[in-house]
């Protein structure tokens, strides 16, 4: 650091941000062991180079076969293929699912809700008592009917 008048310095410092890689490259004097992720056991192992993590993904193909269960009670089977990183992660397998997707814009719906319900006091004051709770249930089916209609 450079001495200057009254212990000022003229200009900046550029301070890298250090952020966390979600996986690091692997150097070339070092040996990463990938193996199939699947019911199969592999009694013998087949050592492969690769290089990268996308050779990786294209060589193994990883897949997981799920059940999922609707909100009727069906059993939904689905193959979840992994083509990257990202498809590991809770966000990467909705991605994948319709059901998984349309069961998070409700989960978002009712998390909205519950907001409104716990910061409104007037809607509260209105489900606290029961005569108006009532005739609020009552509107909230009169306006379903007519979106129905519509």
């Amino acid at each position: 650091m450079a001495k200057t008048l009254y212990g000022y310095q003229i200009g900046a410092n550029i301070n890298e941000k250090d952020a966390p890689q979600g996986v690091k490259l692997v150097p070339d004097n070092k040996t990463i062991i990938a193996l199939p992720l699947n019911d199969d056991p592999d009694d013998t192992a087949d050592p492969t180079r690769l290089k990268s993590m996308k050779e990786i993904f294209e060589h193994y193909k990883p897949e997981r076969e799920i059940v999922l269960n609707t909100k009727e009670g069906d059993a939904e089977e689905m193959t979840l293929k992994f083509n990257r990183l990202k498809d590991f992660t809770k966000d990467g397998i909705i991605e994948k699912s319709p059901l998984l997707q349309s069961l998070q814009e409700e989960e978002g719906i009712y998390a909205k809700f519950a907001h409104v319900m716990q910061n409104n006091e007037k809607l509260r004051g209105v489900l606290g008592n029961e005569e108006h709770k009532k005739e609020f249930v009552d509107l909230l089916e009169a306006l379903i009917e007519e979106l129905n209609e519509e």
